[in-house]
């Protein structure tokens, strides 16, 4: 019996370091900088110690990244399980059937400076996969933490418009708004998680939801593509967002989001949106 323990053990830890590779190895390489970071109180009470220390050090390896990496881990004892380093604005991950059996299982990625902290369409796809229950982001300015426990494959391209409408609408109305191009990225940043965070926990649909912290001093069933939306900068496309903003022939950024939420029978007041 116990030999059978020692060679399931042997299994367990050789799946392990294959699923993790050489990504993993330089994931440890990584240097650790002195930001800020979340208060283990911040994580879901599910977490434990060994978690929000894999979280903290996460943070504080790809703060001052220009690329993507992820990391699957449990949640329980803070276990890394997958590791892979990606694109300046995207990172894809391949699973096996089962191979995070008997896991609690979570991920967490980075977004680095050049793009919004929010999360994204893609990240949704997490609403498909039965295997993790929470997806974590570390961006630049915001952490954000998204529970979807359970698979809710029908939610996917409705949360897919949600996002492009909140990201195009919060745009042309910060364009409008400000002059500044950094003011303009980071009000964007704001009013986009802001209102895909409100949609989303309004909704409360299966008790998934989306909540931003502050820090302080797929393309087939078996492969996930993370991403993240970049900030947009070019002139032109500025000019542009403004001139539709003000147009009164066209339905402005606030009046689109006020039919969205009617659209899909939720209950607004319309001063309640970008709001401050």
């Amino acid at each position: 019996m116990k030999i059978k323990n020692i060679v399931l053990c042997l299994i367990v830890i050789m799946t392990a370091l294959v699923n993790m590779g050489v990504d993993f190895k330089d994931y440890e390489k990584l240097k650790i900088n002195n930001v800020a970071s979340i208060k283990a109180s911040d994580l879901p009470f599910e977490f434990g110690e060994g978690a929000f220390k894999t979280v903290d050090e996460f943070i504080k390896k790809t703060h001052y990244l220009d690329c993507e990496w992820v990391i699957h881990f449990d949640y329980v004892t803070g276990g890394i399980l997958k590791c892979k380093k990606g694109g300046t604005d995207n990172v894809s991950v391949t699973f096996e059937e089962g191979e995070f059996d008997r896991h609690s299982v979570a991920l967490i990625h980075n977004h680095p400076k050049n793009v919004l902290s929010p999360p994204s369409g893609l990240n949704f796809s997490i609403l498909t996969r039965d295997f993790e229950d929470y997806e974590l982001i570390a961006g630049f300015e915001y952490f954000w933490i998204l529970k979807a426990k359970g698979v809710h494959e029908n939610l996917v391209a409705q949360m897919n418009i949600a996002s492009d409408t909140f990201f195009v609408s919060s745009f042309e109305r910060c364009c409008s708004q400000y002059n500044d191009v950094k003011i303009i990225n980071r009000m964007h940043d704001i009013r986009y998680g802001n209102q895909l965070s409100k949609y989303i926990n309004d909704k409360n649909i299966n008790d998934i939801q989306l909540i931003r912290k502050e820090y302080a001093v797929m393309d087939n069933s078996s492969t996930v593509l993370f991403h993240c939306r970049k900030h947009i900068t070019d002139p032109e496309a500025i000019r542009l967002a403004r001139e539709r903003e003000d147009d009164p022939n066209i339905l402005s950024g606030k009046d689109r989001v006020y039919a969205f939420y009617q659209m899909m029978g939720m209950e607004i007041d319309y001063d309640e949106i970008f709001e401050e």
